[in-house]
């Protein structure tokens, strides 16, 4: 089957367009956001349907609203050139299949175009990209031996993820050296709840001691509490005959020294008052000689005359600077266009071969002429191509006929007998009656067993599951080892209640033991005449189509010979009416006329650029002489407006600065009167002070204010201890301080062994009634029974769930390895070839050990396990076994391979091999493969490159 055109009406970002498509490679390439992904979701959709709301693909319906859908056309060996047509309608669409003889057909002919294959089937085999690739670095052996089993198989990807999300759910409720495993927890948590069970029965058993100890601590803190307190009594009158004593001899102190000063008033806060002024005063002082310093500074200033004149000449000049600069630019961008006129003038008389051009100028070139010489040249080339196309596809068709003979001829001579077709005829009846006898001699010896009733859950999980894995993935032989395990768990659960005849256990194990054992030989059998004659058919019906097709082609071809010659004698005579001396190659005609017309144009172009050339040169001589009156008569024409701009700025400038000092200079002035206002009026208050502390200096005022200040300390001071000395009581003052001292010292140590008696009876007493008190209300005995008992029917029911997921893993483990034992063989002995080749012989072979993990095989006989291969040899193993898989399942599904950037990681060497490979098989398959690098598109020179960017369909796709 080949893709030969995809027309697109309405399909996400793209509309109305056409993309053909030939034998063997096709590239579709563009940039990133270019549209490739969308051509390919294109073709998988409108073959298999459009996704549904809830799907996880996306709905690429058109952006601008139009019509959703297209057409696909195909090339089957079977059914012949073929259109499939998807739009808009149901669910996924409404779809109609045009066949070559004007049948039309709907799903069901489309499914057996498609060899009843549904999209996912079809990727697991024909398509895929270089996600599909970046994640075998983060794979472990197990699961990249997995994956690449799965790429060898078909209809195994999805029981692969079945498996490893059961195996991960039985792994998160119990692992056997696991803490974090449900089933894990709830044994430690069951373990941790009985020995607190112990603990709280151990605790039961010391109240009654407790309850006597705390009764006689309370008798015991009562003791102590009076004798502290009798102590701290006696302290307290010891305490205030020692603070009366120092108090009195303060007193006659403070007495003494008061009356020793001289007597006398000084002004309320005058210290903080007098330093204020005299802050002020000098800080006003100061300020009044900066503003004399500044007034003289500003007055030579404005002695220096500013001119004025001129500005206003200047600023209208400056105002039309924009006018002056687009006219020297017009001027360069002029002359500048005139050398570029005289060099394309002179580029084309050489190439028009001619040395005056006064002839061509005046000479008529109208596109009448060159339209119907055009017209003629396009109908040439156009039968110049149909000849070609005819051709090839004649040739094409020869070499396909003689291989579809020589394929027919081989496949007779290689058919089954007549005896072995007998043989595959009857063998479905067979294979039924032996499952059905199996299953009968199998539960009369479960029954004789006694087997627990764990495994009917287990046999009737396993077939749920392989029923439903065959139903949904069409794996018929899955779907019948699902209802195999049924029946048998259904016959075990009857037996164990009815006696099976012994006649019937007699017939039953005389079938099994006529055909036991021949299931697989059977089995192999019966496919390979299921492939004969369907590949029978299908090359009868291809040998009958191709000799019609090429019967049609040799009659296309002398009709577009006939009409090629009439018009090219035509085409000679229309030169030699033109009246030319030589006739020019017909290719060219276009390339003449354009270059007249140019020569035409450019002629009145140099006209037009003189003139405008002229009139500016007058305006800027003018303006320039305007300018050098005010900056110099020798000044560059190039910085005239810089010389201009930086007189302007200095003079506006200068006027500025004058009108600022003028301003200054009447602020300065009303300042100076101010501050001679405000020192008078400060040294007025400074003298005020003086006469009310009865001094006439500075320094005489400073001693009045330390005298003052000493006298009011004093009589605060003998305030403090009058009031102290009238609120104590009046004691006796003979006895010594000390006879009190040793007193008191002696006290206070009988008092800290009383505290810390104390201290330790309370904590005591509380720790005691704190655990008394918890005994009593504590039921963690009852609660921990409680809890132990529920922590077990859990464990019970997390054993259950991991019981039954286990039973799928084996289940799901023992169809893989049928599947493995089977399918695989032929993939991997065309994979290993297509590896060889791709590592450049560095490896000789792939195998599966009995655990299911690849191995390489090198040129040495060193066997490498998968995960120890370097990234892009894990991807070549890949790559080979989809591609073997692709190769095998030809005769079955011969589908073209889409594939989307899978080679981008490859160094330089393994490219070219992994390109050459691809134009090999080629040859036999159809590839597209869609990318945006241009490495990709200079290595294959041999593939068919379409720009996805570019392409499209000037009329539009056509409904049919």
């Amino acid at each position: 089957m080949k893709l030969r055109k995809i027309v697109i009406y309405g399909f996400g970002k793209h509309e109305d367009k056409t993309i053909e498509f030939t034998d063997g490679v096709n590239v579709l390439y563009g940039h990133n956001e270019a549209g490739k992904t969308t051509i390919q979701q294109f073709v998988l959709q409108v073959l298999f349907g459009f996704p549904k709301k809830q799907s996880v693909y996306v709905r690429y319906e058109p952006k601008s609203g139009g019509k959703y859908g297209g057409q696909v056309h195909l090339e089957d060996d079977t059914y012949g050139t073929c259109v499939v047509e998807r739009v808009r309608g149901k669910a996924t669409g409404e779809v109609t299949v045009y066949l070559p003889d004007g049948r039309q057909g709907g799903e069901e002919l489309l499914q057996r175009i498609m060899r009843h294959y549904d999209r996912a089937s079809f990727e697991a085999i024909f398509s895929f990209s270089v996600l599909q690739l970046q994640g075998f670095e983060r794979m472990n052996e197990s699961e990249l031996s997995r994956t690449l089993l799965a790429s060898g198989t078909t209809g195994v990807d999805s029981l692969v993820a079945l498996e490893k999300k059961m195996d991960k759910e039985a792994g998160d409720l119990f692992k056997k050296a696991g803490r974090i495993p449900e089933m894990n927890v709830r044994l430690q948590q069951l373990k941790e709840l009985e020995d607190e069970l112990k603990r709280a029965r151990e605790r039961q058993s010391t109240y009654a001691p407790k309850v006597a100890r705390i009764r006689e601590i309370e008798q015991e803190l009562k003791a102590v509490k009076d004798q502290y307190e009798g102590i701290r009594a006696r302290n307290h009158t010891i305490e205030k005959q020692l603070q009366l004593l120092p108090l009195h001899e303060r007193k006659k102190l403070l007495l003494a020294k008061r009356s020793a000063l001289r007597e006398g008033g000084f002004p309320s806060d005058g210290i903080r008052r007098y330093e204020t002024i005299n802050s002020r005063l000098l800080e006003a002082e100061a300020k009044r000689q900066g503003l004399d310093n500044e007034t003289n500074v500003l007055k030579e200033q404005l002695e220096r005359n500013v001119q004025a004149e001129d500005v206003a000449a200047l600023e209208s000049l400056l105002a039309r600077e924009p006018e002056w600069h687009e006219w020297r630019s017009i001027l360069v961008t002029i002359q500048d266009s005139e050398r570029q006129l005289f060099a394309k003038k002179h580029q084309l008389l050489d190439r028009l071969g001619l040395q005056d051009a006064e002839e061509m100028l005046q000479a008529d070139v109208s596109i009448h002429q060159e339209e119907h010489l055009y017209t003629e040249l396009q109908h040439v080339a156009e039968l110049d191509r149909q000849l070609e196309y005819i051709d090839r596809q004649l040739s094409q068709l020869e070499a396909e006929l003689k291989e579809l003979k020589l394929e027919w001829q081989h496949v007779q001579e290689k058919g089954p007998t007549e005896e072995e077709l007998k043989k595959a005829d009857e063998w479905p009846s067979i294979r039924s009656k032996l499952a059905e006898a199996k299953a009968f001699v199998q539960l009369n010896e479960n029954r004789v067993r006694g087997e627990h009733p764990a495994v009917l859950i287990i046999l009737l999980l396993a077939s749920v599951v392989a029923i439903g894995f065959g139903f949904i993935e069409q794996q018929w032989l899955i779907l019948l080892a699902g209802l195999c395990i049924a029946g048998v768990a259904v016959l075990r659960e009857v037996g164990k209640r009815k006696q099976s005849p012994a006649a019937s256990q007699q017939e039953m194990q005389r079938l099994i033991d006529q055909y036991g054992g021949q299931e697989a030989d059977a089995e192999l059998l019966l496919d390979d005449v299921r492939l004969y004659r369907d590949k029978t058919k299908q090359l009868t019906d291809a040998l009958q189509s191709m000799e019609r097709k090429i019967g049609l082609l040799e009659t296309d071809y002398a009709k577009s010979s006939q009409e090629k010659e009439r018009k090219e004698r035509a085409l000679q005579q229309f030169f030699l009416n033109y009246g030319m001396t030589s006739i020019p190659n017909a290719s060219i005609v276009h390339q003449f006329f354009s270059m007249a017309r140019s020569l035409q144009e450019i002629h009145r172009e140099l006209n037009d650029s003189k003139r405008r050339q002229q009139t500016l040169s007058e305006h800027v001589d003018l303006r320039a002489s305007a300018i050098r009156a005010f900056v110099g008569a020798d000044c560059l024409e190039d910085v005239l407006y810089e010389k201009l701009r930086t007189k302007y700025v200095a003079l506006q400038s200068e006027l500025k600065e004058r009108a600022h000092v003028e301003a200054r200079l009447a602020t300065i002035e009303q300042q100076q009167n101010e501050m001679d206002g405000l020192i008078a009026s400060l040294r007025q208050q400074q003298e005020a002070l003086f006469e009310e502390a009865s001094v006439e200096t500075e320094a005489d005022y400073y001693e009045a204010y330390e005298a003052h200040a000493q006298r009011l300390q004093l009589s605060r001071q003998l305030a403090d201890i009058d009031a102290q000395l009238d609120l104590q009581p009046v004691l006796e003052v003979d006895v010594s301080e000390e006879i009190v001292q040793d007193e008191l010292v002696r006290n206070e140590k009988e008092l800290n062994i009383l505290t810390a008696r104390l201290d330790h009876l309370v904590q005591e007493k509380a720790n005691l009634q704190a655990e008394t008190d918890q005994l009593l209300t504590d039921d963690a005995y009852q609660v921990k029974q409680q809890q132990i008992e529920m922590k077990k029917t859990e464990l019970e029911q997390l054993a259950m769930r991991w019981a039954t997921r286990q039973a799928i893993v084996q289940a799901i483990r023992s169809m893989m390895t049928e599947l493995k034992d089977r399918k695989l063989p032929h993939v991997l002995e065309r994979a290993q070839q297509l590896f060889s080749t791709l590592t450049a012989g560095a490896y000789v072979a792939l195998e599966i050990t009995e655990e299911g993990l690849f191995r390489a095989v090198a040129n040495n006989a060193v066997r490498y396990p998968i995960i120890e291969l370097s990234q892009a040899t894990k991807e070549q193993a890949y790559i080979s076994l989809r591609l073997a898989l692709a190769m095998e399942m030809k005769a079955q599904a011969p589908f073209p391979v889409l594939l989307d950037d899978p080679f981008v990681h490859f160094d330089g060497e393994r490219l070219k091999r992994m390109l050459q490979l691809i134009d090999e098989i080629s040859s036999k398959h159809q590839f597209i493969y869609m990318t945006c690098h241009d490495k990709i598109i200079e290595e294959w020179t041999n593939a068919t490159i379409i720009n996805v960017s570019t392409v499209g369909n000037d009329k539009g796709a056509v409904s049919i």
